[in-house]
Parts: C-alpha cells; structure tokens; sequence
C-alpha cells in the first residue's frame, strides 16, 4: 500500500496492480478517491467488481468465473457434498461464497467450511485436518496462497489424507505455481494427484514469441526464468501494461490531458487531514477509464483484452489440470457455454490420476469415522410382524427380523464399502408408533437412518432423502363381502340394467312401427283388420330375437331398416347371453362398498392403522374426524369389519396395498373394493443429502433386478390361502351406455327410411292430384254441349260405366 501511495504522489495515470486481493481493496478506494485506474492481473476477489469501486479493472478472470468451473468439476462427477479450506480473508471468503452460490446452482453443497487464519501455524492446520478426516465428505476445495498451502499439503499427507478415496482441488492461485517446484520436492510430492483449474490460455505466434525472448533474455540469469515467464498472471501482467499504453494512445488522441488537480478543500472541524487527502485528483481520470472500458481491439499474448463495463475481464474458459510425477498434465476443458469437458479445442487429453494413484473416480465420501456405529430406528409396532419384529434371546441381545429387515441385510452386501450399525426400537410396544414422528427423529439427528415399513410421502421427503422404494405400495379399502343373489327366480334379468331393459323393449316397438309403416300399403302380410296388422307386426318384431320372422318385407327402406335391426339383435343377446352365463355359473362375491367414492359419501366408520398417514390423508379428503377409527392389529381389522358399523365395528378399512394383501392371505370374508388409489412406495430414510441413500437405491435396484427382492417378499408376504381369490369386483350388469351406440345408428336408421318413405308418398299424392284435374278438364267441354235435355241421361251412363268398371280410388 505505501508503493500505491508514492505512485499516487508522483501523479501517474495508472497502476498496475496490486497483486493480492486484500491490498486491492484498501488501493482501489485509493484509486476512486484520485480518479486513477487500477489494472490488477491477479487479484480475483468477486466483491472488487462492485460499485464501490468504479475504477478497478480486473486482467485475470473473477472468482465468480473460476468458481463456476469447479462447480463444473464437481457436477461432472457427480459428488453432492465438498468441504471448504481457504484463508480467512476477503480473498478467501468472498470466493468461496462464490463456490457456494455455484454449487447451489447444481444440486450440490458446502458441508462444511474451514476458514485458516493467515497465519496459523503447522499445529494448527494439523488439528483441522484431523477433523475433517473424521467427516463423511471426501471432496475438498482448497482456495489460498501458496505458503498457506504448502503447509496444508504437507501436512495432508503427513496424516494421510493424500490417499486413496480423497479428492482435492485448487484455484489458478495454486495452480499457477504448481508446474515449477523442482527445488520443492516435498511440495511436489504431497500435491501429486491434485486437481485444479487455471486460465485456459490458446497456443498463439504472439505467446511463442513472448516466451522465445524471455529465455533469450535471461540465459545468462535461470535464477529469473521458466516460473516467472510461464506463471499465468505474469502473462496477463504484460497483457495489463501493453492495454494501458494502448488506452493512453487513445486517450491522448480524444483530447484528454494529465492534468492534477487539488483535492476538495474540507473544513477544519470535519476530521484530522491524512496522507490520502493531500492526494491530487486525475482530472481527466473518468475519460480515461471510459476509454480502458470501450476499447476492445486489443489482442495481447493471452488472447483478447475486452473488458465489461464493471472492468472484469470477458471469456470464461479454464483447462482442467492434473498434478502427476512430471508436473501439471491438462485433464479436461470448461467454458461457460459447453460447462466440464473431456476434451480441449487444441490440447491433448489425460486421464486423471487421484490421489493414491489410482483412475478409479473416487466415491467422494466415506462412513464418518466418529468412533460409533450407524444408529438406525426400526418402528416397534404391534401388529404386521412380517414387516418388522424384535426379539430377545437368552443372553438378552435383541435381534430384528421382518422383510424390511431382510432387504435392508440384503442391500448391505451390494455397496461397495462396510458399515456398522446397531438397531434401535422406537416406540413403547403396546401401541404403533407414529411414524411421522420416527422421520422427524432422522432430522434431528437422533437416529442415522430408519428401516421398516415407511411410505414415502411428500411432507416426509421435504426433511429426510429416501431411498428407491423397494416395494409398491396404494391405498386400498376393504370391506366385508356378501354372497351374490345369482340363483333367484328374477336372475335372468339381471343381465341389463332397467334402463337398458326398457331402452330394449321400447326400441322393439319402434322398429315394428316403422316396419309396419313401410310396407302396410303394398304388403298383404301388413294388412286387414287394426287387430290383425297389431299381432302381425308384434309377431314379426319379436320374431326378430330368434330370426325366425316368416312374414316377407317387399319395400328397399324396410329390408334396410330390418338388416341394421337384425345386427343390434345379434349384439344384445350375444351380450345378454355371455352376462347370464358369468352370473349362473360363477360365484359372486360383492363388496358393500363399491370403492373410495361410495365410502366418502356414505356415512359409516372408517377404520386405518395407528401410525399411519392414512389419517391425514382421508382428512385432506373431508373426511369427518369422528368416523375415522384406529386400529393395530390383523384381528382388530378382522374383528371391527365383522361387528359392522351397526355394532361398534367399522364399515370399511382404508390401508397401504401391502398390509390388505397380508390381511386377505389370511381372512377370506373380506375383500377390496374397487381399484387401488394412489401410488407410492416403502423406502429407508436418510438425512437430507447422505450419500447412503443414493449407494442403496443403487444396491435396491441390483436386488430387484437378480430376483432377490422378490425372493425375500415371498419368503415373509405370500400365503397359500385365499391367495387366488379375485380380490377386485365390479358391476357386471350391462347398461345402455354400452350400447348406446346400436340404438343411435338403427333409430337414425329408421328415421331417415320413414322421412324418405314420407317424402316420396308426398310426391306421388301431388302428381296424382294433377293427372285427375287434367281429366276434369277434357270432360267437362261434352258435358256443356248436352246441359239441354241430356245431361241427366249423361250422368247416369257415367256413374253406371264407373261401377261395372270395378275402378276405386285410393292407392
């Protein structure tokens, strides 16, 4: 800070610089208060882009940037947790909130944050590494200067903790110093298998000649060359000075001048006078920072030098590189566009190598090492042992057993590590548990996990992560059944419901109608006495049933209007006939309630397990509170169905699919009423972002896909009994809305035949009244001629002709 000052004092336009995030803050009030810029190549502190400080210009990349690459690291392997070491100064707490903010961005998370005071000692970092050895997160991001992280390294791997299953990585502020540690060999030798991320800079003629000039300058002094020529920041230092004079050029050449002016004058009583008030004032300082801001055609050795209008630098690419025997390898590539990559636009790709020196993609976590065993809760309940049970052996050790626990035992042996544990009952055993209340237990960190029959709810995955669901699981109601009225002297008509039987008949008699009204004019078969074409047409249409009609239809619209009537016959007593023979010949068995529909309108008690969510979910439903009943047992179940609403018991009983099955294995006067509702499953909780969930939805997954899962679900769930009853009934009477169809095709059928029929009886009546009023016409002039003395004789003969003729009307 006192160089800043004298440059300051010696009335410069600009500087270079500073180095160190922390000195920047203090020299960038410095640089607002002359009205001179700052243009740092290595200070990555995000906060330094703020308003704060309108005359910083950053060359380097923000660590808003930098740490968006390592959340790209981390996303790419997916790890969820990593823990946090760096300085606990502007530097390193600013940009690990940045690493914060892009880890939420992707799921993931800091678990744990370890700030370092600059100077701690050797003693110190020992015993924060000793802490953290004993967490569960294996993926650690280091964010400090090099002497910091020299005697974190060593002293990493002095206790171990540079092997096999941990993962570090750094920022560019290590990097850049990793590649040129010849003379360091136990630096060298504690940093191997660290990853971390450094500007990625492209391979250009400008770069080469940079670095061809700087060997030929300094062979005569090693001492001065490869670390200080190929660091990143010195070629973005170089970078900074060559943008400066370019802006001055410019600068010059819009006008402006280097003109200082005297600070403002305070007045005496406003403060004691320090060595930065006496500072002359940048006259032209903001034209000049407008013209670092705007000019953008600058290309320097590290590729181009275009600025934002909050002065960080613009391009966000960094390679991901690899410390290994022979110094930094590059590993993989990131931008903000493509995020982690495998590969690089222009470089050669390695495998990385991990600490222990291995390929293997570490697990990123471990079982804490906190000196006890995973504390798991198992609910003690009453009834359903198959699920979960206890019991005490002689020497007093309770041992638990149950298909839960099986699978839990069972899933133990597919993760890739061991674990020790120790099953903990919850509840006092004359009563079930509230399992909500276990779940809770996880959050608050009294027990490690839970194993039994716990459903996956959405209140309950808001607080623990479980894990893949090992077996499905609905809700279904029970209910008694009765025993179908199939043999009854009014059987036959249970086939069609009443509407259906009176749409039938009525349909009958339409049809006969039509036919009758179609053919009574030219058929004999249709005409005679009112009785006679009533029987006829009542014999005809019934006939139809047995296709055995005998009368003959002549007319084209009644053969068509009986083709369509024949098919709908054909269908209804091919539909009655299978109906009949299902209820004559098949046993019965109907429920009282028909499904959750009935049962929430209807008024009767409601039994569920105690424990259960159920309770609130039928309360969600509008279900009274006073109907709902709980139960514990299989014999409480069979006993409050059996007694009925009438008599204390219950109507019905709403439960998860996996307890119904057990209870009607067993219980073959019950039954389930309508369809499953809902859908879920059975899950083990863990706390929110453990590791071991996901590691045993993996080993659940393995279990049901080798027939294990099902195996163990046989061996505890599958009785011989009632198993092959049909647990599900439905209505099987038929309904018009089966048939609904049929009816609307033959009655538009007939419809449109007697519209035609109508039609063209219309027709011919007018033609008819024509032609005998072209008659009248033709008779009428002889008749005139004899209306003296004749026309008596005439009428006479006309009348008489008419009669022996045998001529009628009609038609």
């Amino acid at each position: 800070m006192g160089t800043a000052m004298n440059l300051l004092k010696q009335e410069v336009v600009a500087i270079v610089g500073p180095q160190t995030s922390v000195v920047s803050h203090f020299v960038s009030h410095m640089g607002t208060a002359t009205q001179v810029p700052l243009v740092s190549f290595s200070a990555t502190d995000p906060s330094l882009s703020e308003d704060q400080y309108p005359y910083f210009v950053r060359m380097t990349h923000s660590d808003n940037v930098q740490m968006a690459a390592i959340a790209g690291i981390i996303q790419y392997y997916g790890w969820r947790e990593v823990t946090a070491l760096y300085t606990d100064d502007d530097f390193g707490n600013n940009g690990i909130d940045a690493l914060g903010d892009a880890l939420k961005a992707i799921g993931s998370s800091i678990v744990f944050k370890a700030g370092l005071d600059p100077k701690i000692t050797s003693d110190g970092i020992g015993r924060v590494l000793t802490k953290l050895s004993q967490m569960e997160s294996r993926v650690l991001v280091v964010h400090m200067e090099p002497n910091i992280g020299k005697e974190l390294f060593v002293m990493a791997q002095w206790l171990q903790m540079m092997t096999q299953g941990y993962v570090w990585i750094v920022t560019e502020a290590m990097t850049s110093i990793m590649d040129y540690l010849d003379k360091d060999s136990d630096f060298r030798q504690a940093l191997q298998g660290v990853v971390g991320t450094r500007s990625y800079i492209p391979s250009s003629p400008q770069l080469q000649d940079y670095k061809d000039r700087w060997l030929e300058y300094h062979s005569k002094d090693r001492s001065l060359g490869p670390a200080q020529m190929n660091n990143v920041y010195a070629w973005y230092a170089y970078d900074a000075v060559w943008m400066i004079a370019h802006a001055i050029k410019n600068f010059m050449q819009k006008g402006g001048a280097t003109t200082f002016v005297q600070p403002p004058v305070y007045p005496v009583d406003a403060g004691g006078q320090s060595e930065l008030a006496d500072l002359k004032v940048f006259q032209d300082g903001r034209l000049f920072m407008n013209t670092i801001l705007e000019y953008q055609q600058v290309s320097g050795i590290t590729g181009p030098l275009h600025v934002d209008e909050r002065g960080d630098l613009i391009g966000s690419s960094f390679e991901i590189v690899n410390m290994g025997d022979n110094g930094l390898r590059m590993v993989g590539f990131w931008s903000n566009s493509t995020g982690c990559l495998a590969f690089a636009p222009d470089r050669t790709i390695q495998t990385v190598i991990w600490p222990g020196g291995v390929t293997e993609v570490p697990r990123g976590w471990v079982v804490p090492k906190n000196g006890r065993p995973l504390l798991i809760g198992v609910p003690n309940k009453i009834g359903y042992k198959e699920f979960v049970s206890s019991a005490v052996d002689s020497a007093n050790r309770t041992s638990f057993h149950g298909f839960c626990i099986d699978v839990f035992q069972q899933a133990l042996a597919y993760l890739p590590y061991s674990i020790s544990y120790s099953f903990m009952k919850y509840g006092n055993g004359s009563s079930t548990p509230s399992y909500d209340a276990l779940v809770n237990k996880v959050v608050e960190k009294d027990f490690d996990a839970v194993v039994g029959d716990v459903t996956i709810t959405t209140k309950r995955s808001t607080t623990v992560d479980f894990t893949q669901p090992y077996t499905t699981s609905g809700l279904a109601v029970v209910v008694p059944i009765r025993q179908g009225e199939g043999n009854h002297a009014w059987a036959f008509m249970r086939p069609f419901t009443p509407l259906m039987w009176v749409t039938t008949g009525t349909f009958f008699f339409f049809t006969g109608l039509v036919l009758w009204f179609l053919e009574h004019k030219k058929n004999r078969d249709f005409r005679g006495r009112p009785k006679k074409q009533i029987v006829t047409t009542l014999w005809f249409i019934f006939s139809t049933l047995f296709f055995s009609q005998r009368e003959r239809v002549n007319s084209t619209l009644g053969r068509a209007v009986l083709i369509i009537w024949l098919f709908v016959v054909l269908i209804i007593i091919s539909s009655y006939t299978a109906s009949l023979t299902s209820l004559l010949t098949v046993q019965q068995l109907l429920p009282t309630i028909q499904g959750i529909s009935s049962l929430l309108t209807s008024n009767v008690p409601i039994g569920y397990q105690t424990g259960s969510f159920v309770r609130d979910y039928l309360l969600q439903l509008n279900v009274a509170e006073e109907r709902l009943v709980p139960l514990d047992t299989l014999a409480a179940y069979s006993a409050a169905l059996t007694k009925g609403p009438n008599r204390g018991g219950v109507g019905a009983i709403v439960d998860e699919l996996p307890y119904v099955q057990l209870f009607l294995s067993s219980e073959c006067a019950f039954t389930i009423a309508g369809q499953e509702f809902t859908k879920s499953g059975w899950g083990f909780a863990f706390p929110k972002g453990s590791q071991l969930a996901i590691d045993f939805s993996t080993a659940i997954l393995k279990l049901a896909e080798n027939g294990e899962l099902q195996r163990i679900h046989d061996l505890w769930l599958v009785s011989e009994s009632c198993t092959k009853r049909n647990l599900a009934h439905d209505s099987t009477e038929l309904g018009l809305n089966t048939f609904w169809g049929l009816f609307l095709i033959t009655g538009c059928a007939s419809v449109f035949c007697c519209l035609v029929y109508w039609t063209r009886m219309i027709i011919r009546h007018r033609k008819a009244i024509r032609e005998r009023g072209a008659r009248d016409g033709q008779l009428s002039e002889p008749m005139h001629g004899l209306d003296h003395g004749g026309g008596s004789t005439f009428t006479l003969l006309t009348s008489t002709t008419f009669k022996k003729s045998g001529l009628h009307g009609g038609y």
